[in-house]
């Protein structure tokens, strides 16, 4: 018989989405190098024989470091990692963080000293109480848990359902002596406004990390995403922009917090075989990261690309009352991770379920982030304080529906796709 400290965890009989089985056009398939501009860099990796800790792992992150315009860029083996190594490699005991001149700024090398404390609150706060992140529910469930995983406790905000992203006023109001982080992330490639989260972190004293897994591509003020937090972690995965098969990137200014990630992505072992604390592995295969460096060299033409087939879809669905768009603030430009729509089905005649059943019904996949929203999610849904509703997030986890986007997408599939949604409309 089953303990019962721990869920019932129904069997899994299928990793596929039912609605994706014999879909004609998929929800999205990734911009891919060449095999004649990554061929030569496999041959090299296979004829050295070194497929990690190589040397171009070190050229993709001196590269995404010149980039973004921080410090450091660490290749990790996935966003989720990157995300577990910051909080892990941030003194968030007694409300410090190792970098206390500012999220920016950069601060030196400094030892590191044992992670005891790790999770306490700060100073007039019950010692014993896990310390809290604060965190979007509006969110890939990767986000709360690598803070879960790090022995904190996320404490879930709401979000503005017209950008899909935190506001520095809803990160205040949450703010306690229980707070030891503030974590906003870029939802679906539109980028949050960092430096006035940032603000709020500093005035606070507490580290600021953003999720940034749909960053690459996203820009403000005409600057890549990626620079003003404490840390920003990337993801390189299938679904994104910049591709590397798996992988992800911890982009920050901090001389510290890179030296942690890089020690904690070796087992927190320095090369000595002393390990200094409990790290995972965390490495970015070399075979990755060459497939990384030739999708950073199409980024530009890729992230273009898509800021088109946003333009083109929006163009088409703009005139169908009931359908609404994210809305970037002004100076961002979105990377288009994902073209998400809202469907108000009081105005639309049709919920975001029954239009998207129609569209699986003429081969075209789509998907409905975040849904169920991490507040609601069973591996979460008792660390949130149900007293607090998060009407923003409800509506959109009810509402949005993200249409097909990729390398396999043109004006043609657009205006297919448009066509169906318009169809189920008047059907």
């Amino acid at each position: 018989m089953p303990s019962s400290r721990f869920p019932v965890i129904p069997e899994v009989h299928s990793a596929r989405d039912p609605a994706a089985v014999g879909m004609r056009v998929p929800f999205v398939r990734p911009a891919l190098p060449s095999w004649e501009s990554i061929g030569p860099a496999a041959a090299e990796i296979i004829a050295s024989g070194r497929l990690t800790k190589g040397p171009f792992v070190d050229r993709l992150e001196q590269a995404i470091a010149a980039r973004l315009g921080v410090r450091h860029a660490v290749a990790v083996s996935s966003c989720t990692i990157g995300l577990l190594l910051v909080y892990k490699g941030l003194d968030l005991s007694a409300g410090s963080c190792r970098n206390r001149r500012g999220a920016g700024s950069p601060c030196a090398v400094g030892s590191l000293e044992p992670l005891s404390r790790f999770g306490t609150v700060r100073s007039g706060a019950r010692s014993e109480s896990l310390g809290e992140v604060i965190i979007p529910s509006f969110t890939f469930l990767a986000g709360p848990a690598a803070i879960v995983w790090n022995n904190l406790r996320p404490v879930f905000i709401d979000v503005d359902p017209r950008t899909t992203n935190v506001t520095p006023q809803a990160v205040a109001a949450a703010i306690t002596p229980r707070t030891v982080a503030i974590t906003a992330c870029h939802n679906f490639g539109n980028p949050c406004d960092v430096a006035a989260l940032a603000a709020v972190a500093a005035e606070h004293g507490l580290p600021f990390i953003v999720d940034a897994a749909h960053g690459f591509g996203a820009s403000m003020h005409g600057r890549p995403v990626g620079a003003g937090a404490t840390a920003q972690v990337f993801s390189l995965s299938p679904t994104k922009l910049l591709v590397a098969g798996e992988g992800g990137i911890v982009a920050t200014d901090c001389d510290c917090l890179a030296h942690f990630v890089r020690l904690g992505r070796e087992y927190g072992n320095d090369g000595s075989y002393d390990a200094l604390f409990a790290g995972v592995n965390g490495r970015m295969p070399e075979l990755s990261a060459a497939v990384g460096l030739s999708s950073l060299a199409m980024l530009d033409d890729v992230a273009s690309q898509r800021r088109q087939i946003a333009a083109r879809y929006r163009q088409e669905l703009e005139q169908l009352p009931g359908i609404g768009f994210v809305e970037s603030a002004a100076g961002s430009v979105s990377s288009h991770k994902d073209f998400s729509i809202t469907i108000d089905p009081a105005r639309f005649g049709m919920t975001r379920d029954s239009v998207r059943r129609a569209l699986a019904a003429r081969g075209i996949e789509t998907r409905t982030y975040y849904d169920p929203p991490c507040h609601r999610q069973t591996a979460f849904e008792h660390f949130h304080d149900r007293t607090r509703s998060l009407p923003g997030t409800d509506t959109l986890s009810a509402r949005s529906l993200s249409l097909p986007i990729g390398a396999h997408v043109d004006e043609a599939v657009v205006d297919d796709v448009c066509e169906a949604v318009a169809t189920a409309k008047n059907s």
